[in-house]
């Protein structure tokens, strides 16, 4: 179906008005990655824990993420204009930094190991992977906002993923 017909779907009345309590618990049993985001503005640091990441395309390179708009970090992309994905691993460090970036505390990054990207993302030490993009595209989407950003440099190492399934941390079975 092209999206140009979109306007002639007809949308059931009993999907106009789903309970977002439902969605979250439904989305809750799609097992993610655990990543944090970052990104620099000058001198000053900031970044999330997120697990809406997606890898959008192998050519160009380009990865996705959604940021809620009230995501202070969300606000810092876009003034950097460029954004790292730090991929947790599955371990105590990854698990300390996941509870680090999901908090409030205010100089995350004094506690967090990291050097800075070719576009001065703070990329963090003890992941298993990561991306530094350059935004390509931004777009709003209900309650968050999308970034599309080019890959510009990226790295991984040995390990496996810290997962996110239905509001806990898990592992991968042996």
């Amino acid at each position: 179906m092209s999206l140009d017909h979109r306007e002639s779907i007809e949308v059931p009345a009993s999907g106009r008005n789903i309970e977002p309590g439902l969605v979250r618990a439904v989305a809750g049993t799609f097992a993610t990655g655990i990543t944090v985001i970052t990104c620099s503005t000058g001198d000053n640091a900031h970044g999330c824990a997120a697990n809406a990441v997606l890898s959008v395309s192998l050519d160009p390179a380009l990865m996705l993420i959604s940021l809620g708009h009230g995501s202070r970090t969300r606000a810092a992309i876009e003034r950097a204009g460029s954004f790292a994905i730090n991929i947790l691993p599955d371990s105590e460090e990854g698990a300390e930094l996941c509870s680090l970036f999901a908090s409030r505390v205010e100089d995350k990054f004094a506690r967090a190991g990291h050097r800075s990207g070719v576009l001065g993302a703070p990329i963090l030490r003890h992941t298993l992977g990561w991306f530094e993009c350059a935004v390509d595209t931004v777009q709003e989407a209900g309650d968050h906002t999308l970034f599309v950003g080019r890959v510009v440099d990226a790295g991984h190492d040995e390990g496996e993923p810290l997962l996110f399934f239905r509001g806990r941390h898990r592992r991968l079975a042996a």
